[in-house]
């Protein structure tokens, strides 16, 4: 009888273990906040992209930095790895009219022009390495120089554009003076790009940078020099060839937008604003918001809205931000991203790609520091980062993380907001067009975030890649896969260290 009763003496024991897991499981599955995979914004993405401007070679090489031709091959390389979707890039009047081809702007003598300037061969480059990555490119003429410019004096070799306002020397870029002058300056160039090269890849133009800004064009100015260009460019026959990406106000300047969507409806077929309004202080709701505000805008004209240039608020000049070393600075910009993306927005394009001058003759502190990369060690002799600086074209943190966004979040996927209960920590789910789903999620916080995220019907493995200080790579490699993790009746489960980002693929 003993030994009859003795599987039946354990078996209290057994059911107490089974509770006792049943009870640990229930703690851990209770430490997990659920989040969701929202419903989809109103639009599709349309490209993560990145501003880059064209005076590696015609500003950097001419320089006595020891910078190199074949230096143009870190770019190249760089911007294949990342999977970058498009260029937001600069170009001046002079480069191809230095002066006006004749009397009459109804009447373009194309023998006037200088297709050939160094500027114009540096703009190629950048254009060939679209082309050759099936990237778009937004073309940006950014304004007529005056000949002396405040943020780079070495413009002042530059011929001043006959289309400026002689009264606004000393500002750099104004307006133009004659909009018919500068629709067929603006309708020529667009033209040879096009028609004359193929660079199929041209698929945007924005008339002026920033006009909202110091003594360019009031809005209703804009808003006349617009309607010129578009007729004009219909008249050329090539309207159809480009979308008129229009406005690109700056940060809380919204009356510009909302002036430019009540009188541009016919001629926009998208806006854009800038902001360097926002850093690690700001809570989501407040980012959200302002781009928010900025799609509705847009939306009451029937139009997208994307954010055309971002950086954070630690903003010294034109040419600096003070956290553009820092680790952390990734984070913020996956974060900003994720905001505008979870509001409404299109896409965005980060300032900007590289470090480089934008004038041969120009001093150290006008060089643009704003870059994923550096420039050659020996430019920053001066400074006191010289001494940490390894390599020429050295990649800064946020490269790593700006790559994760651009490497796995693909143009026409859907952009599903994911709200984590968190003033700093967000996270967005995008479906691409195969179906398949990837998470992103920038923790700003100093606990991690354990999160069961539901998304019904969606099961199997997603591989993980996390964004931390102690783990990137000394050097240009892509971020790996640092393991995998399993959906089951639609929830993931994922913990998101403090300080970090996370990127979660489908397989």
């Amino acid at each position: 009888m003993e030994g009859k009763n003795k599987p039946y003496g354990r078996l209290p024991k057994a059911i107490g273990l089974f509770i006792a897991l049943v009870l640990t499981s229930c703690q851990q599955r209770d430490s997990y906040v659920n989040v969701a995979v929202g419903e989809a914004t109103a639009v599709k993405l349309a490209a993560v992209g990145v501003e880059l401007d064209p005076h590696f070679f015609a500003q950097n090489l001419t320089r006595d930095d020891g910078a190199k031709p074949e230096d143009w091959q870190h770019v190249v390389r760089r911007v294949k790895a990342m999977e970058l979707q498009k260029f937001r890039v600069m170009a001046l009047p002079q480069w191809y009219e230095p002066v006006n081809d004749n009397n009459d702007p109804h009447q373009t003598d194309r023998s006037q022009f200088t297709f050939d300037s160094p500027e114009m061969q540096s703009l190629y480059k950048v254009l060939e390495l679209a082309q050759e990555q099936d990237m778009e490119v937004c073309m940006v003429v950014w304004g007529c120089p005056v000949g002396v410019s405040l943020l780079d004096p070495g413009y002042a070799h530059v011929r001043t554009s006959f289309m400026a306002d002689p009264s606004q020397e000393g500002v750099w870029i104004t307006g133009p003076t004659d909009y018919d002058e500068w629709a067929e300056n603006f309708a020529t160039l667009i033209k040879h790009l096009i028609q004359d090269r193929g660079y199929t890849c041209v698929k945007e133009i924005t008339p002026m940078n920033e006009p909202d800004g110091g003594p360019l064009l009031s809005s209703t100015e804009y808003i006349k020099m617009a309607k010129v260009l578009d007729a004009r460019f219909k008249k050329e026959g090539i309207r159809d060839l480009v979308k008129f990406n229009l406005s690109d106000n700056t940060d809380t300047r919204t009356f510009y937008l909302e002036d430019c969507a009540a009188h541009l409806k016919e001629e926009a077929d998208l806006f854009n604003s800038h902001t360097y309004i926002f850093g690690y202080d700001t809570p989501n709701d407040t980012i959200a918001r302002w781009e928010r505000n900025n799609v509705e805008i847009a939306a009451r004209a029937g139009k997208p809205h994307l954010v055309g240039e971002f950086g954070s608020n630690q903003t010294v000049g034109a040419t600096r931000q003070r956290d553009i070393d820092r680790y952390e600075r990734g984070v913020l910009m996956i974060r900003l991203a994720l905001n505008f993306l979870n509001a409404g927005a299109a896409g965005v394009s980060y300032w900007s790609l590289i470090d480089q001058y934008y004038g041969r003759d120009a001093d150290y502190q006008q060089m643009q520091q704003l870059g994923l990369w550096k420039y050659v060690k020996e430019a920053y002799k001066a400074d006191t980062t010289y001494g940490r600086i390894k390599e020429d074209y050295e990649v800064r943190p946020q490269y790593h993380a700006y790559a994760l966004l651009s490497r796995f979040v693909k143009p026409g996927s859907s952009i599903h907001p994911i709200d984590l209960q968190d003033d700093f920590a967000v996270g967005s789910a995008f479906c691409d067009t195969h179906g398949k789903w990837t998470y992103l999620f920038a923790n700003a916080t100093d606990s991690t975030k354990t999160l069961a995220v539901a998304n019904p019907q969606v099961e199997g493995d997603f591989a993980i890649y996390r964004y931390e200080e102690q783990t990137l790579p000394d050097d240009d490699r892509m971020l790996m896969p640092v393991g995998d993790a399993r959906a089951k009746a639609g929830e993931l489960n994922i913990a998101i260290a403090p300080h970090s980002v996370v990127m979660c693929r489908q397989q």
